[in-house]
């Protein structure tokens, strides 16, 4: 085909690849066997179409019993990202790569999901104590076999809320996992968790969104509740990059967007929040991981509904943590030498999705 032409003379094949675009190769050889094709390439595409087909397997293969075991405790399980759109949105497992399985749990049963995980052996590096998880959407785990399991209590990092929260496990579906019953995004959830967390700088390449929208878009487009998916987006300041993201899908990739969800969108201001983090997701990757002011906005979105005495409070002792630092009398220094480097460092601009 002359787009697959085109693409391979400007890369190199031979040459390092980053994550974002490898990923893309299983699917990428199933276009091409669709259509015949024959060039030379295919029998490499083709290993790598196999091999992400064997690790999707072994990694369901061996997480199936730890959802399992959720249930069996009568944890809720939730699937995100990954694994609901393998199973529900292409043709082969294979066409959707994953190194890792992200979980969600309802925020009250969290600390029963952790118990029940640590004694299956699952364990995290993180430094986050207990009392601190209100202040995290998810959590790290690993278990002895090198696997990694994504714990999440809240779905989206912006929507830290029980009325969020809510709305997205009112918008399940049943998910049979490796003959295990669980739970998947519908439709809309599905579409608006891919294009917001998408929509973000990643120092890998996140260009797969684009391909998990397109597919949620094509195969249950008809499902999507537009209407629930925008009054979504204004309830909790997720308008801009939900509209922002949409609207290149349908620009660049003839998705059917209806032109009256683009207009509700693009008529509401983003607040001085949502500037901000627009800002730090919307950069350059290197400076969205890098900037040390970005906690408070992090913070805020987890605390905006405390008083002012309290959230300040909270706040000092989650920047000594987040800073790792052995006492809070060493923030002013550490907010100095913050003010420093982003004086010295080119400011992060705001660009569209890759």
């Amino acid at each position: 085909p002359a787009a697959f032409e085109r693409w391979k003379s400007q890369i190199d094949l031979d040459a390092e690849m980053d994550g974002g675009t490898f990923r893309l190769l299983p699917l990428l050889y199933d276009r091409l066997h669709a259509v015949g094709a024959a060039d030379p390439l295919m029998g490499r595409l083709k290993g790598v179409y196999r091999k992400a087909w064997v690790e999707c397997q072994k990694l369901f293969n061996d997480t199936a019993a730890d959802i399992a075991a959720l249930e069996a405790a009568g944890v809720r399980t939730l699937l995100l990202k990954g694994a609901p759109l393998a199973l529900g949105y292409y043709r082969s497992v294979a066409e959707r790569p994953m190194s890792d399985l992200d979980l969600c749990v309802p925020a009250d049963q969290a600390e029963l999901a952790l118990s029940v995980l640590a004694d299956r052996g699952w364990i995290t590096g993180s430094m986050v104590r207990p009392h601190e998880r209100p202040e995290q959407h998810a959590i790290d785990l690993r278990n002895p076999s090198g696997r990694e399991l994504d714990l999440h209590w809240h779905i989206l990092r912006e929507t830290p809320s029980k009325a969020a929260d809510d709305w997205f496990w009112s918008r399940t579906e049943p998910l049979t996992f490796c003959s295990v019953e669980t739970r998947a995004p519908d439709p809309t959830a599905l579409l608006l968790h891919t294009v917001v967390h998408g929509v973000r700088s990643n120092i890998e390449p996140p260009i797969r969104w684009i391909v998990d929208a397109m597919r949620v878009l094509e195969t249950r487009g008809s499902d999507v509740d537009w209407d629930a998916l925008t009054e979504f987006a204004i309830s909790q300041k997720l308008t801009y990059r939900l509209g922002l993201g949409l609207a290149y899908l349908g620009a660049r990739h003839g998705a059917q967007i209806p032109a009256t969800v683009l207009q509700r969108l693009g008529a509401r201001r983003p607040t001085v929040i949502e500037r901000i983090e627009n800002l730090i997701y919307l950069g350059d990757a290197d400076q969205m991981y890098r900037p040390r002011l970005f906690p408070l906005i992090d913070y805020w979105r987890f605390r905006r509904h405390m008083r002012l005495g309290p959230f300040l409070d909270g706040y000092v002792r989650y920047l000594t943590r987040r800073w790792q630092l052995a006492h809070p009398s060493q923030i002013p220094g550490e907010a100095v030498k913050t003010m420093i480097r982003s004086m010295t460092r080119p400011p992060a601009t705001l660009r569209p999705p890759s």
